[in-house]
């Protein structure tokens, strides 16, 4: 397929991962990241952190449900990501495969998701030759690994000036980067809620001759775990059961395999570790406190609280930013005290609120701020001429858009603002065919043009400035209550409801497209809209990343996707009245737009008698 064909606006940005990890090591945040990128629409291209021998590479997929790609690429010469430098044979070398990549994959809109400064070199020359965004992706303190050279580190300030976005996974991180790079993301780590939220059925048979009270562990057995302290805290209460999973790496655990009450159960794969956590009674999180864990953000406290379970954990900086939901500690009398509350802490309430704190902060919320941020960094673009003729001056122009390819034409809008007006100047007769749509639809709902008319090759509409907010900064104003939540939601099923009664489909509902005035949403940009009596074509992954994977458009279901965007608090009854209108079988669907209504009044009313029950 021809380049031009890609549809740079519709079309998702390719995402190549430059990792630190491999695929297959631990699950965790990369892996949640790139599988979240891959189910909004994304091909993910996750490459391997070794080489084989030679100068080729091979592509394989990694999932049969999602586009996510592993890619092994070939060096001569020995290499390791953590310790070396990319020099510039091995770069050249490595550039002649993605040649190859990018002719047979089609790769000419991609973001490189960068975890590691080794990639650097590589990454930097794609950003000048082809235009790929970067997103570096601040994970750790890299330079308290001691297995990370001083070396390897070396390119890290320059790759973080010039990369357009940073993900930083916590608040030291954040603060850090953000001196060298002002668009900076705080994006800390998130949970697969549904995973770790369940009781199995049965003990794993490891666990089934380990006496209660058991005090659990897993994740790294590093060097930064403090086993000195796990040591006294086993020693000091021998009837309590301390069982650790992971793979030993750095950490001396010596001294703890010779502890009748200490047990290592060795590395469990992500699927199997909810049943190891379920049978914990409470969970610590026993780091030293050192450059390297100050900087961290705990996946591991996310997913414990998905459980319902209590946590301790070390006094770190990062982690008093969550003590609503995890007692610290220092000493080992502090740690001592500390599970001896924890263990008795499982009041309905208690359990209650950390479920609901784990339920705010899943991979799925984590996705939409990543969204967010990737969609305003590959939407940038730099025109060397303007694709017709300007109607004002260049002065009045605030926005222009390539928005698809079709049958060799290109289709582009330009937005002017002048004296209050909004000129939207549009390939063809796209603005007409807006105006014609917008004149069938009388609430308030949707904006009201003024004019319209046909110039040369191009059509234009003009509108009264709408003073209102984007969805995103009306976000936090929708979520100040439940009450204003469901009143947002109730609104966005009445559009649909004006669309159902006029024949029409809007065929691109998304954040962008919603305005936000006085609590009620405007929807905006009834190019694409069709209806029976005038049908248009249909542009790839219309409906921009928030479009249904088995292809069938549905306004339905793109609403569902953006109230998924809006309910921030996630509300239990409103994700499940939400999740019925983002079915992933459509004949699965519930499209009928009064029962939505009845469910959301439905799920209005559960909320607030489980926040009179919580005491809220």
């Amino acid at each position: 397929m021809n380049k031009n064909l890609k549809d740079y606006y519709f079309e998702p940005s390719d995402i190549i991962v430059f990792p630190v990890i491999d695929w297959h090591y631990r699950f965790q945040r990369p892996q949640h990241i790139s599988t979240q990128l891959a189910i909004h629409g994304h091909r993910v291209f996750y490459l391997r952190t070794y080489f084989s021998e030679g100068t080729q590479s091979t592509v394989q997929l990694l999932r049969d449900d999602l586009p996510i790609f592993d890619v092994q690429l070939g060096l001569p010469v020995h290499k390791n990501v953590v310790a070396d430098q990319l020099d510039q044979e091995s770069q050249r070398i490595l550039e002649d495969q993605f040649d190859f990549l990018r002719q047979h994959f089609n790769l000419s809109k991609a973001i490189c998701f960068v975890d590691l400064p080794f990639w650097a070199p590589l990454v930097l020359e794609f950003q000048t030759l082809f235009g790929w965004k970067i997103v570096y992706n601040a994970m750790d303190q890299l330079s308290g690994f001691s297995n990370v050279t001083s070396q390897m580190l070396e390119p890290e300030a320059d790759l973080i000036r010039k990369s357009d976005l940073i993900l930083a996974t916590s608040h030291l991180l954040y603060h850090e980067k953000i001196q060298l790079n002002p668009n900076c993301l705080l994006v800390p780590n998130g949970t697969d809620f549904d995973h770790f939220n369940y009781s199995p059925n049965v003990l794993p048979e490891e666990l089934m001759g380990v006496s209660k009270p058991i005090i659990g562990y897993y994740g790294a057995l590093s060097d930064w775990l403090d086993t000195d302290l796990i040591q006294n805290l086993a020693s000091t209460r021998p009837n309590w059961n301390f069982v650790l999973i992971g793979r030993i790496e750095s950490a001396d655990v010596s001294l703890l395999k010779e502890m009748s009450n200490v047990f290592f159960l060795g590395e469990k794969s992500y699927e199997l570790l909810p049943g190891y956590l379920q049978p914990f009674d409470t969970c610590i999180i026993p780091f030293k406190k050192i450059k390297l864990t100050e900087a961290t953000n705990p996946v591991k406290l996310f997913e414990f609280l998905s459980a319902g379970k209590s946590v301790v954990a070390t006094d770190l900086d990062e982690l008093r930013y969550y003590q609503k939901y995890v007692r610290l500690a220092s000493s080992l009398d502090d740690w001592l005290q500390a599970i001896e509350l924890a263990l008795k802490d499982y009041s309905p309430i208690q359990v209650k609120r950390r479920l609901a704190f784990a339920r705010q902060n899943t991979w799925d919320e984590r996705i939409l701020l990543i969204e967010d941020a990737i969609q305003a960094i590959s939407q940038e673009q730099t025109l060397v001429s303007e694709p017709f003729p300007l109607i004002l001056p260049k002065e009045n122009l605030t926005s222009s858009r390539l928005l698809t390819h079709h049958n060799g034409a290109n289709y582009w809008w330009m937005v002017y603002e002048k004296d209050a007006i909004i000129y939207k100047q549009t390939s063809f007769d796209l603005a007409e065919r807006e105006a014609r749509f917008l004149s069938r639809l009388e609430s308030n709902y949707f904006p009201k043009p003024i004019d319209v008319r046909s110039e040369g090759n191009t059509s234009v509409i003009t509108f009264q400035k709408i003073q209102a907010q984007n969805l995103k900064t009306a976000l936090s104003e929708i979520n100040s209550s439940v009450e204003t939540l469901h009143d947002f939601i109730q609104h966005c099923l009445t559009i649909l409801v004006d669309l159902k009664e006029k024949g029409i489909t809007h065929r691109n509902i998304c954040r962008d497209t919603i305005l936000v005035k006085d609590g009620k949403p405007i929807l905006l940009d009834f190019n694409w809209a069709i209806s029976e009596q005038e049908p248009y074509f249909s542009p790839s992954g219309l409906g921009g990343y928030e479009r249904p994977p088995d292809g069938h458009f549905s306004d339905v279901y793109s609403m569902g996707k953006l109230l998924e965007y809006v309910n921030r608090q996630h509300h239990r009854v409103f994700d499940w009245v939400i999740s019925l209108m983002v079915e992933k079988d459509r004949w699965m669907r519930i499209t009928d737009l009064m029962v939505l209504k009845a469910l959301f009044e439905t799920a209005l009313t559960i909320t607030l008698e489980d926040y009179e029950a919580l005491g809220n």
